[in-house]
């Protein structure tokens, strides 16, 4: 083999084709450059589905991989495909190249992206902004009011007569009723399966083109009843006009509406079109129109992706550190049964509240969502986990009811964003545990706090100490000490607020009643997550852009208790050799054959404050400290015993006998 021809061969050994080139077909050869219409060959040719990575290339200024053109090709020909990827597949980039193609070949054409979050529509919309800024020959054969807008409700990109926009979700009132030839739902585990069906779904439900849509069904009865042959429609794949909706994102729980759909989707196209098999799927015998080829299930684990395609070592470390079930939903592109830890993936779920699918209880329907500020007349109990070197520091809030117990805040932090923030001069705190303590007394003036949880060891004597430290209190402020308690201590005559709670982690007899307790707790409904979907997620975003808040806003605080819902799936149940209980995350490899373990903070802080509330609500009626004797008596209640002046605490009343 010539030296240039094996130059050749390493220089197009990317593409994966291990052919020589009289084994390649070049399309481009069925073209004559000294024909007249060779322009409108040319054109044709590149608008196949086939080719769609030349346009790519010559229109767009983008390059692809072979298995990047096959989804292209694929996703095309579908009327419903869908697409489950790893995480660094770029799907969000392959969707958004795929919108600005369809725009441009097909006419008139109308395509609408809804995401989890609007921020999720406008990664698309960015993609599409840069493709875009990045193609002069996009941008020279579109007319001048061709480009991208931004608006604050959604986000349009103008191809001629064609337009692609991303919208906000929401509770999908606010876009109930637009149209679309196109619909790409991304995350699709986040969107809701009513707000997809009831309305992102009916987007699609008029034909592209109803009147050509109607004649042509009555052209093709009328001649199937006359016994003549006439071309079918479905031919014509390049310039078909039926309505398209795809499905994509990241594999997920099977309890979710994403795997229901993907596992539809898979007894469909490997029925192959047998009338027994989709008479299984449906139920019945289905619709006569019904036609299994227009589906199609594209996985892309990362195994698949081309050598090189990803980070190898971020891929590496992902699968060293992440739970080995939730690898293999975020890069396996495998539906997961569910997380197989003490706290399972499905019961948090299943006490998560929805508007649509309120809980239950005896006092009525629970539905709440999280929040930055706590009502008046409501009780809160904090639960925080102070940070180690490495660890995040974390604060969770219960908003505690009679029957059940919501967690309505979380916030957590590391040494690293303090010492961000310190540079930004966001925060004024040089000490860690002193800004931390500064944030446990914001959110006190917000959530009226009943008892805060802390554990007792490590960090938490330094955050205690800063709590009723007077040159760390500010104005208005009073210590905050530990509870009183039957036991006498040093503190207990300390002047200040008596409502910090430590726990003893270190006791198994505690870390068994908190950890069989909470799990209790969420069997039983007791214990309820906020509502998430992209309708809070939205909601939360709109109201911090009126707050004007910039950092701790309240889309931070719903992703964090998502975080915490993560945390709580990995959480295991061990036995040691002495036959005591564990609770920890999966130990993990780290550098140079080391080992560690996943975070657990946000865990810990919900176990300590459910911890306390728990005692809270099963805490008998505490007698009043009231004087019954001497000048101070202010009732004749003959219950008490009037050999006592006092009645308490023994710590309490043998110390005022003799006040008075």
């Amino acid at each position: 083999m010539a030296k240039t021809e094996k130059l050749k061969q390493i220089d197009e050994a990317w593409l994966g084709l291990d052919s020589i080139d009289s084994q390649m077909f070049n399309p481009m050869s069925m073209l004559n450059p000294d024909e007249d219409d060779f322009n409108l060959k040319l054109a044709w040719l590149m608008i196949r589905p086939e080719y769609l990575s030349f346009m790519s290339h010559h229109i767009l200024n983008i390059q692809l991989l072979p298995s990047q053109s096959l989804f292209l090709n694929e996703v095309w020909q579908r009327k419903f495909p869908m697409l489950v990827a790893s995480r660094g597949f770029g799907k969000s980039f392959m969707l958004s190249l795929y919108s600005i193609l369809r725009a441009l070949i097909l006419p008139k054409r109308k395509i609408v992206i809804v995401g989890a979050a609007f921020r999720q529509s406008k990664v698309l919309f960015e993609y599409m902004e840069t493709i875009w800024r990045n193609s002069p020959m996009l941008r020279d054969i579109c007319d001048s009011d061709s480009g991208p807008r931004r608006d604050t409700d959604r986000c349009t990109l103008r191809l001629n007569d064609s337009t692609v926009t991303c919208l906000p979700l929401g509770d999908g009132q606010k876009i109930r009723g637009q149209r679309a030839n196109d619909i790409i739902a991304d995350e699709f585990a986040s969107i809701p399966r009513d707000i997809f069906e009831n309305v992102v779904a009916g987007f699609a439900a008029v034909a592209a083109s109803p009147i050509e849509k109607v004649k042509s069904k009555a052209k093709s009865k009328k001649a199937k009843q006359l016994g003549i042959d006439i071309d079918d429609e479905k031919k014509n794949t390049i310039m078909e006009k039926s309505n398209q909706i795809i499905l994509s994102g990241t594999a997920y729980y099977d309890f979710n509406h994403f795997a229901d759909y993907w596992k539809r989707y898979r007894q469909i196209t490997n029925s192959k079109g047998s009338p027994a098999l989709l008479k299984e799927v449906f139920g019945q015998e289905p619709p006569p129109e019904f036609d299994w080829t227009e589906y199609s299930v594209i996985r892309m684990p990362v195994s698949k992706l081309p050598e090189g395609f990803m980070d190898e070592g971020q891929v590496a470390r992902a699968k060293a550190t992440i739970h080995s079930g939730i690898y293999n939903m975020e890069y396996g592109a495998c539906f997961t049964t569910d997380s197989q830890g003490f706290f399972k993936r499905s019961l948090l779920e299943g006490c998560t509240t929805s508007p649509s699918k309120p809980i239950i209880l005896n006092s009525g329907e629970v539905s709440f969502e999280s929040m930055l500020k706590g009502s008046s007349d409501k009780k809160y109990v904090f639960g925080v986990d102070p940070a180690s070197e490495v660890d995040n520091f974390s604060i969770v809030v219960l908003e505690v009811h009679s029957d059940h117990r919501r967690i309505v805040h979380c916030w957590t932090t590391n040494r690293q964003q303090h010492k961000d923030k310190l540079k930004s001069k966001i925060v004024d705190e040089d000490d860690f545990y002193s800004y931390c303590a500064k944030k446990i007394r914001q959110l006190m003036k917000v959530f009226p706090c009943a008892e805060i949880a802390l554990d007792a060891q490590g960090g938490g004597i330094a955050v205690m100490e800063a709590l009723h430290d007077k040159d760390k209190i500010g104005e208005g402020e009073v210590p905050i000490w530990p509870v009183i308690e039957e036991k006498e201590k040093d503190t207990d005559d300390k002047p200040g607020l008596h409502i910090l709670r430590l726990c003893q982690f270190a006791r198994a007899d505690w870390l068994a009643e908190a950890n069989h307790g909470m799990r209790k707790d969420f069997e039983d409904k007791v214990l309820l997550f906020p509502f998430f979907d992209s309708a809070s997620i939205g909601l939360s975003i709109e109201q911090d852009k009126v707050a004007g808040r910039k950092y701790d806003t309240l889309e931070d605080c719903v992703m964090e208790i998502e975080e915490l819902k993560d945390e709580l799936s990995m959480i295991v149940m061990t036995q040691t050799a002495t036959g005591r209980e564990r609770w920890d995350t999966p130990e993990i490899k780290i550098a140079a054959g080391k080992k560690s373990r996943l975070r657990k903070d946000r865990y810990s802080s919900l176990l300590m404050a459910n911890m306390s509330a728990r005692n809270l609500s099963v805490e008998k009626q505490i007698e009043k400290h009231g004087a019954i004797g001497g000048f101070a008596r202010v009732d004749g209640n003959s219950r008490f015993d009037n050999s006592k002046l006092y009645h308490g605490p023994n710590w309490f009343a043998e110390k005022i006998q003799d006040v008075y």
